[in-house]
């Protein structure tokens, strides 16, 4: 399931009416906690979070469903699930391997391409029955992932319209992991961890460069390739600041939660995610690094409510690096994560290529503990 943003509510609280209100805050908050659960657990936790109130859990499942309706262009890399059928339209020059996986309006095909004899992802989406919300998600991400080109981003290759009306974009394919799945069965140590952030880093500083916003940073959204290096993914919950790709449908409602729940910056937690820019994102950013090198959040959210969960992120400190005993108080990581986990945007890196630098001296810190761990 997409964790990304919801594009449309089938319910809006009206002006003035606190118990709508109210529903739909409570509505957002369990559908984010829903997202990260495995499918088979959620109809219990719905039921229980709903507590008979039948229009809440009405409104919850038409959000989860409007969500799985809004696949992005990347949410299925790698997974390996039944063969293509046999009577797939692709476009010309394109033979189809297998379908990595597909949500309510859109397939995502392995295929290889017949000139060049490489694998690719082709993402195909009927535009005439999936509504205008769904074309209009889909031209967005056409858009966007025309305009970024950098190795730590998925390139778009071509993009079109079928003469069935079905619209595909053909994309470069990424066979990995996330990066904590990686890091973890590979055991990477700190340095390189850390290491493999700086082209993450890079590629937010293009996007941003182009008034692009990712809005869900999270290890699931990180891929590392066979060549061990680190590839930024999904941006289906992205929203354009400005530029021509400006448009009322990329905003939010005031109030709306855009993002992973584990991973929402202070403002995002907040509800007003029209208010974060790209520092949003080197605070997302900013919480993968911590839990790569700590392999924990930065916040303690075991047995918490969605609502405990949310205060935590806008109110609460993060856990220092240095009191989990991985470093020590003196060690450069202590003030990198103060300034990346700041919860006043105003305080943390202004830019992705200043936290691009100081990854790469956090990078140079860590290689030499372990350098000289080694000669003792």
């Amino acid at each position: 399931m997409s964790e990304g943003t919801i594009e449309s509510l089938p319910s809006i609280a009206k002006v003035g009416d606190p118990s709508r209100a109210h529903r739909l805050r409570r509505a957002r908050a369990i559908f984010t906690c829903a997202c990260d659960m495995p499918p088979e657990e959620r109809p219990s936790f719905l039921q229980d979070s709903c507590g008979g109130d039948a229009d809440l859990l009405d409104l919850v499942v038409s959000l989860i469903r409007a969500d799985e309706d809004c696949g992005s262009a990347w949410d299925c890399a790698g997974v390996d699930v039944a063969p293509a059928a046999p009577m797939l339209k692709l476009p010309s020059g394109y033979q189809p391997i297998r379908e990595l996986g597909r949500g309510g309006v859109g397939v995502v095909h392995l295929c290889r391409e017949v000139e060049t004899d490489q694998l690719v992802a082709v993402k195909l989406v009927h535009l005439a029955s999936s509504g205008r919300s769904a074309a209009a998600r889909f031209r967005r991400e056409w858009r966007l992932l025309a305009r970024l080109r950098h190795r730590a981003l998925v390139a778009l290759r071509a993009a079109g319209t079928l003469e069935d009306g079905t619209a595909y974009l053909i994309m470069e394919y990424v066979d990995g992991k996330d990066i904590r799945k990686h890091c973890r069965e590979e055991r990477v140590p700190a340095h390189l961890r850390l290491d493999m952030l700086v082209p993450v880093a890079e590629a937010l500083g293009v996007a941003h460069g182009h008034g692009i916003v990712h809005r869900d940073l999270k290890p699931a959204n990180i891929l590392v390739d066979r060549e061990h290096c680190a590839r930024l993914i999904d941006f289906g919950a992205a929203r354009v600041l400005d530029g021509d790709l400006h448009s009322r449908q990329e905003h939010t409602l005031t109030g709306q939660i855009v993002g992973t729940m584990s991973y929402l910056s202070p403002e995002q937690a907040s509800g007003h995610s029209r208010r974060a820019d790209h520092r949003s994102d080197l605070y997302q950013l900013g919480v993968v690094a911590y839990e790569l090198l700590a392999n924990r959040l930065p916040y303690d959210m075991e047995g918490q409510t969605s609502a405990e969960m949310l205060r935590s992120i806008i109110a609460e400190p993060a856990r220092g690096i240095d009191a989990l005993g991985i470093v020590g108080s003196d060690h450069p990581a202590v003030p990198f994560f103060e300034r990346a986990l700041a919860k006043d945007p105003e305080q943390r890196f202004g830019s992705a290529a200043e936290m691009a630098d100081a990854l790469r001296a956090l990078v140079g810190a860590f290689a030499g503990n372990r350098s000289r761990s080694r000669t003792r």
